[in-house]
């Protein structure tokens, strides 16, 4: 019989591979735009199309920077990266360059002063991975028709799902010399060959590192739970970067029952004095940024009272 079958690794062999992985690379940081911002970056698939081949040709011409996960939303972006941080920043300030020539291009004014990154550092296995999975679930958060695994802008559906980094409608070298100048809205079309296009675009999964993303969760169950943990879980990051939390009612809901159990020692907002929620009420909306509609909902609190406690 052959002793050397391979059994499956223990959850402490799994999680110290992870260790070993997360310090033999690095460093890892953060990189985002405001989340609050006004300013609209892509308005319609063509313009998330071309922010997704920006991504792919952005990192092309910059070795130093290694993109492990990112989103692009419609006012902002998400970087996951490893790599020095001021190859990061410098990575940045020639994509903005390049998004305003796009604009130009395309006959529209925008104005990018306020398009500007933050750049944060990830130095702990536990951050970068919370910090992953915030990333890839961003875009769900804030389109509620959309799953962690199917918004179309960003590496997230492509994180442990085979059959999404294997799909290639086309590759790059397949295209005409009009095709790639159109696809990167450049006359440089300098990229790699064998790079698969799908949905209009260079795929995520041949531009990200994947693979490291990948490595620092123990499994793809691990990776699941904590993309799928409630919305609350990661407040802590969206104040660290001064992103917008986005919560649906059934979210908001739990929430509110686990501030009243431990604020007023039940779970039932609907007993509350009126005093109490209009003290609850200033918390939905200046720690979790409610709307008044939210509070509305949540507390049964007729408008006027609202209007009274936060004016128009």
């Amino acid at each position: 019989m052959n002793q050397n079958l391979s059994r499956p690794l223990s959850f402490g062999e799994r999680e110290q591979q992870c260790k070993d992985l997360f310090f033999s690379r690095g460093p890892f940081y953060h990189l985002c735009t405001p989340g609050d911002s006004q300013l609209v970056l892509f308005e319609t698939d063509d313009d998330f199309r071309f922010a997704m081949n920006l991504m792919a040709s952005s990192t092309y011409s910059e070795p130093d920077v290694s993109v492990i996960t990112f989103e692009a939303m419609r006012t902002h972006l998400h970087l996951i990266g490893e790599g020095p941080i001021a190859a990061a920043v410098e990575w940045f300030s020639k994509l903005r360059k390049r998004l305003y020539r796009f604009y130009q291009s395309t006959g529209r004014v925008r104005n990018l002063d306020s398009f500007q990154a933050s750049v944060f550092p990830i130095d702990d296995l536990s951050f970068l991975r919370n910090s992953i999975a915030y990333v890839n679930r961003n875009g769900y958060l804030v389109h509620p028709e959309h799953t962690p695994f199917s918004y179309p802008w960003g590496a997230n559906r492509f994180y442990f799902n085979p059959d999404a980094k294997q799909r290639r409608d086309r590759k790059y070298s397949d295209l005409f010399i009009r095709e790639r100048r159109q696809l990167f809205g450049s006359h440089s079309v300098d990229y790699a060959g064998e790079s698969p296009i799908v949905d209009g675009y260079i795929s995520p999964a041949f531009f990200c590192d994947l693979k490291l993303g990948e490595g620092v969760f123990r499994d793809a169950r691990h990776y699941f739970s904590l993309v799928s943990r409630s919305v609350e879980a990661y407040k802590d990051i969206a104040n660290l970067l001064g992103d917008s939390m986005f919560y649906t009612d059934d979210e908001l809901y739990l929430i509110v029952r686990q501030i009243c159990r431990d604020r007023y020692g039940n779970a039932r907002p609907e007993i509350l004095t009126l005093e109490q929620k209009m003290e609850l009420a200033r918390t939905l909306r200046f720690e979790y940024k409610s709307s008044d509609r939210q509070i509305q909902r949540m507390l049964h609190l007729d408008e006027r009272r609202l209007l009274a406690l936060f004016g128009k």
